[in-house]
Protein backbone atom coordinates (compact mmCIF):
# COMPACT_ATOMS: atom_id res chain seq x y z
CA UNK A 1 0.00 0.00 0.00
CA UNK A 2 1.76 3.48 -1.15
CA UNK A 3 1.88 6.44 1.26
CA UNK A 4 -1.41 8.08 -0.65
CA UNK A 5 -3.58 5.18 -0.35
CA UNK A 6 -2.49 4.70 3.66
CA UNK A 7 -3.19 8.41 4.00
CA UNK A 8 -6.67 8.44 2.14
CA UNK A 9 -7.52 5.34 4.28
CA UNK A 10 -6.62 7.76 7.57
CA UNK A 11 -9.10 10.23 5.89
CA UNK A 12 -11.66 8.19 5.29
CA UNK A 13 -11.40 6.70 9.42
CA UNK A 14 -11.66 10.08 11.05
CA UNK A 15 -14.63 11.18 8.02
CA UNK A 16 -15.98 8.19 9.62
CA UNK A 17 -15.19 8.90 12.99
CA UNK A 18 -17.13 11.87 12.58
CA UNK A 19 -20.09 10.74 11.03
CA UNK A 20 -20.55 8.37 13.89
CA UNK A 21 -20.01 11.05 16.42
CA UNK A 22 -22.76 13.14 15.16
CA UNK A 23 -25.25 10.56 15.02
CA UNK A 24 -24.26 9.58 18.73
CA UNK A 25 -25.08 13.28 19.76
CA UNK A 26 -28.17 13.27 17.97
CA UNK A 27 -30.16 9.99 19.63
CA UNK A 28 -28.28 10.46 22.86
CA UNK A 29 -27.84 12.91 25.99
CA UNK A 30 -24.21 12.17 26.96
CA UNK A 31 -22.03 13.06 23.80
CA UNK A 32 -21.60 16.47 23.22
CA UNK A 33 -22.36 18.55 20.32
CA UNK A 34 -19.04 18.00 17.56
CA UNK A 35 -19.76 21.54 16.22
CA UNK A 36 -19.82 23.20 19.89
CA UNK A 37 -16.50 20.64 20.70
CA UNK A 38 -14.86 22.39 17.57
CA UNK A 39 -15.26 25.70 18.53
CA UNK A 40 -13.92 25.32 21.88
CA UNK A 41 -10.89 23.60 20.67
CA UNK A 42 -8.52 26.27 19.67
CA UNK A 43 -9.22 28.13 23.48
CA UNK A 44 -8.62 24.74 24.85
CA UNK A 45 -5.39 23.98 22.35
CA UNK A 46 -4.42 27.55 23.84
CA UNK A 47 -4.53 26.97 27.39
CA UNK A 48 -0.80 26.28 28.83
CA UNK A 49 -2.92 24.29 31.27
CA UNK A 50 -4.16 21.40 28.65
CA UNK A 51 -0.19 21.08 27.55
CA UNK A 52 0.83 21.43 31.20
CA UNK A 53 -1.20 17.78 32.06
CA UNK A 54 -0.82 15.98 29.16
CA UNK A 55 2.99 16.28 29.01
CA UNK A 56 3.14 15.11 33.06
CA UNK A 57 1.05 12.11 31.64
CA UNK A 58 3.24 11.73 28.45
CA UNK A 59 6.30 11.80 31.34
CA UNK A 60 5.02 9.38 33.16
CA UNK A 61 4.50 7.12 29.99
CA UNK A 62 8.48 7.95 28.83
CA UNK A 63 9.69 6.90 32.04
CA UNK A 64 7.63 4.12 33.04
CA UNK A 65 7.91 2.73 29.04
CA UNK A 66 11.47 2.75 29.16
CA UNK A 67 11.93 1.42 32.39
CA UNK A 68 9.84 -1.66 31.04
CA UNK A 69 11.49 -1.89 28.04
CA UNK A 70 14.87 -2.08 29.66
CA UNK A 71 13.39 -4.86 32.33
CA UNK A 72 12.33 -6.65 29.41
CA UNK A 73 15.19 -6.58 27.22
CA UNK A 74 17.40 -8.09 30.27
CA UNK A 75 15.20 -10.35 31.47
CA UNK A 76 14.64 -11.84 28.01
CA UNK A 77 18.70 -12.45 27.50
CA UNK A 78 18.85 -13.67 30.97
CA UNK A 79 15.95 -16.13 30.54
CA UNK A 80 17.46 -17.18 27.32
CA UNK A 81 21.24 -17.64 28.15
CA UNK A 82 20.62 -19.25 31.68
CA UNK A 83 18.33 -22.13 32.71
CA UNK A 84 18.16 -20.73 36.25
CA UNK A 85 17.42 -17.45 35.36
CA UNK A 86 14.37 -19.13 33.22
CA UNK A 87 13.24 -20.80 36.32
CA UNK A 88 13.34 -17.70 38.55
CA UNK A 89 12.20 -14.92 35.67
CA UNK A 90 9.26 -16.79 33.90
CA UNK A 91 7.49 -16.56 37.42
CA UNK A 92 7.50 -12.70 37.83
CA UNK A 93 7.08 -12.48 33.81
CA UNK A 94 4.26 -14.67 33.83
CA UNK A 95 2.73 -13.30 36.86
CA UNK A 96 3.30 -9.82 35.35
CA UNK A 97 0.86 -10.84 32.23
CA UNK A 98 -1.89 -12.16 34.36
CA UNK A 99 -2.19 -9.55 35.88
CA UNK A 100 -5.19 -6.84 35.86
CA UNK A 101 -4.19 -3.15 34.79
CA UNK A 102 -6.32 -1.87 37.40
CA UNK A 103 -4.96 -4.28 39.82
CA UNK A 104 -1.47 -3.16 39.36
CA UNK A 105 -2.31 0.41 39.47
CA UNK A 106 -4.43 0.20 42.38
CA UNK A 107 -0.96 -2.16 44.48
CA UNK A 108 1.59 0.49 43.11
CA UNK A 109 -0.25 3.20 44.37
CA UNK A 110 -0.53 1.84 47.46
CA UNK A 111 2.93 0.91 48.08
CA UNK A 112 4.73 4.39 46.65
CA UNK A 113 1.38 5.69 48.27
CA UNK A 114 0.40 7.87 45.66
CA UNK A 115 4.11 8.81 44.70
CA UNK A 116 4.84 10.18 40.91
CA UNK A 117 7.04 7.07 41.04
CA UNK A 118 4.30 4.68 41.12
CA UNK A 119 2.83 6.05 38.44
CA UNK A 120 5.95 4.83 36.25
CA UNK A 121 6.28 1.63 38.31
CA UNK A 122 3.01 0.25 37.01
CA UNK A 123 3.28 1.24 33.27
CA UNK A 124 7.32 -0.38 33.55
CA UNK A 125 5.65 -3.36 35.56
CA UNK A 126 2.69 -4.23 33.09
CA UNK A 127 4.95 -3.70 29.97
CA UNK A 128 7.88 -5.98 30.58
CA UNK A 129 6.68 -8.66 29.92
CA UNK A 130 5.36 -8.04 26.17
CA UNK A 131 9.18 -6.78 25.82
CA UNK A 132 10.50 -9.92 27.25
CA UNK A 133 7.95 -12.28 25.67
CA UNK A 134 8.65 -10.50 21.79
CA UNK A 135 12.16 -10.98 22.46
CA UNK A 136 12.54 -14.23 23.61
CA UNK A 137 10.50 -15.28 20.52
CA UNK A 138 12.95 -13.71 18.27
CA UNK A 139 15.87 -15.29 20.24
CA UNK A 140 14.55 -18.70 20.47
CA UNK A 141 14.33 -18.42 16.64
CA UNK A 142 17.47 -16.83 15.84
CA UNK A 143 19.81 -18.92 13.49
CA UNK A 144 22.66 -20.69 15.52
CA UNK A 145 25.08 -20.94 12.87
CA UNK A 146 25.50 -16.81 13.36
CA UNK A 147 26.96 -17.66 17.16
CA UNK A 148 29.10 -20.54 15.75
CA UNK A 149 30.89 -17.91 13.56
CA UNK A 150 30.80 -15.50 16.15
CA UNK A 151 32.61 -17.99 18.16
CA UNK A 152 34.91 -19.09 15.37
CA UNK A 153 36.18 -15.47 14.47
CA UNK A 154 36.59 -14.49 18.51
CA UNK A 155 34.34 -11.37 18.13
CA UNK A 156 33.44 -9.53 21.43
CA UNK A 157 30.20 -9.97 23.43
CA UNK A 158 29.42 -6.25 22.74
CA UNK A 159 29.92 -6.22 19.01
CA UNK A 160 28.35 -9.81 18.28
CA UNK A 161 25.01 -8.41 20.04
CA UNK A 162 25.64 -5.06 17.69
CA UNK A 163 26.94 -7.26 14.55
CA UNK A 164 24.24 -10.17 14.88
CA UNK A 165 21.70 -9.97 17.50
CA UNK A 166 20.64 -6.10 17.03
CA UNK A 167 20.03 -6.77 13.25
CA UNK A 168 17.92 -9.71 13.54
CA UNK A 169 15.82 -8.98 16.28
CA UNK A 170 14.84 -5.76 15.13
CA UNK A 171 11.85 -6.91 13.72
CA UNK A 172 10.64 -8.55 16.65
CA UNK A 173 11.73 -5.62 18.63
CA UNK A 174 9.62 -3.22 17.36
CA UNK A 175 6.52 -5.43 17.10
CA UNK A 176 6.99 -6.25 21.22
CA UNK A 177 7.18 -2.31 21.27
CA UNK A 178 4.26 -0.93 19.85
CA UNK A 179 2.35 -3.78 21.89
CA UNK A 180 4.05 -2.47 24.93
CA UNK A 181 3.54 2.14 23.93
CA UNK A 182 -0.14 0.83 23.15
CA UNK A 183 -1.08 -0.75 26.57
CA UNK A 184 1.29 2.02 28.36
CA UNK A 185 -1.26 4.80 27.67
CA UNK A 186 -3.96 2.47 29.10
CA UNK A 187 -2.50 1.67 32.04
CA UNK A 188 -1.35 4.95 32.97
CA UNK A 189 -4.88 6.80 32.23
CA UNK A 190 -6.05 3.70 34.89
CA UNK A 191 -3.51 4.21 36.95
CA UNK A 192 -4.06 8.49 37.56
CA UNK A 193 -8.18 7.45 37.78
CA UNK A 194 -7.23 5.36 40.46
CA UNK A 195 -4.58 7.34 42.12
CA UNK A 196 -6.76 10.06 42.29
CA UNK A 197 -4.05 12.05 40.32
CA UNK A 198 -3.27 15.77 41.13
CA UNK A 199 -1.86 16.43 37.39
CA UNK A 200 -2.33 14.39 34.46
CA UNK A 201 -5.07 13.70 31.60
CA UNK A 202 -6.38 11.33 33.73
CA UNK A 203 -6.85 13.68 36.24
CA UNK A 204 -8.79 16.10 34.18
CA UNK A 205 -10.27 13.50 32.23
CA UNK A 206 -12.07 12.08 35.49
CA UNK A 207 -12.67 15.79 37.23
CA UNK A 208 -14.70 16.51 33.37
CA UNK A 209 -16.35 13.33 33.97
CA UNK A 210 -17.36 13.47 37.59
CA UNK A 211 -19.23 17.00 37.03
CA UNK A 212 -20.65 15.70 33.82
CA UNK A 213 -18.51 18.40 31.80
CA UNK A 214 -19.30 16.81 27.80
CA UNK A 215 -17.53 19.38 26.11
CA UNK A 216 -14.47 19.70 28.10
CA UNK A 217 -14.70 15.59 28.59
CA UNK A 218 -14.51 15.51 24.72
CA UNK A 219 -11.66 17.96 24.33
CA UNK A 220 -9.35 15.97 26.92
CA UNK A 221 -10.22 13.16 24.75
CA UNK A 222 -9.36 14.31 21.56
CA UNK A 223 -5.97 15.59 22.40
CA UNK A 224 -5.37 12.36 24.34
CA UNK A 225 -5.83 10.32 20.56
CA UNK A 226 -3.71 13.12 19.08
CA UNK A 227 -1.14 12.90 21.03
CA UNK A 228 -0.89 8.75 21.34
CA UNK A 229 -1.55 8.53 17.20
CA UNK A 230 1.23 10.81 17.00
CA UNK A 231 3.73 9.10 19.35
CA UNK A 232 2.88 6.20 17.40
CA UNK A 233 2.80 7.40 13.76
CA UNK A 234 5.16 10.39 14.05
CA UNK A 235 7.90 9.02 16.61
CA UNK A 236 7.79 5.23 16.72
CA UNK A 237 6.69 4.17 12.66
CA UNK A 238 9.18 7.05 11.66
CA UNK A 239 11.79 5.47 13.89
CA UNK A 240 10.87 1.88 12.14
CA UNK A 241 10.82 2.63 8.98
CA UNK A 242 14.08 4.60 9.13
CA UNK A 243 15.76 1.25 10.60
CA UNK A 244 14.50 -1.02 7.89
CA UNK A 245 15.33 1.39 5.33
CA UNK A 246 18.22 -0.83 3.59
CA UNK A 247 15.09 -3.18 2.76
CA UNK A 248 13.09 -0.61 0.64
CA UNK A 249 16.61 0.07 -1.04
CA UNK A 250 17.49 -3.71 -1.60
CA UNK A 251 14.32 -4.46 -3.20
Amino acid sequence: MTRTNELLWSISAILLLIVVWWFGFSHTKFIADPLEVARALPQFLGDPETWFHMGVTFWRVLVGLGGGILLGMASAFAIHRSPMAHQFLSVYVSFALRTPSAIAAIMALAIFKRDEIGYMAVVGFITFPFITVGLLDGLRSADHKLDDVAKIYRVGTLRHIRDFLVPFLAPYTFSALRNAHALAWKIVVVAEIFGAAKNGFGAEFNYAFDYFLLVELHLWLLVFMALVLFAEYGVLRTVERRVFQWRAQKG
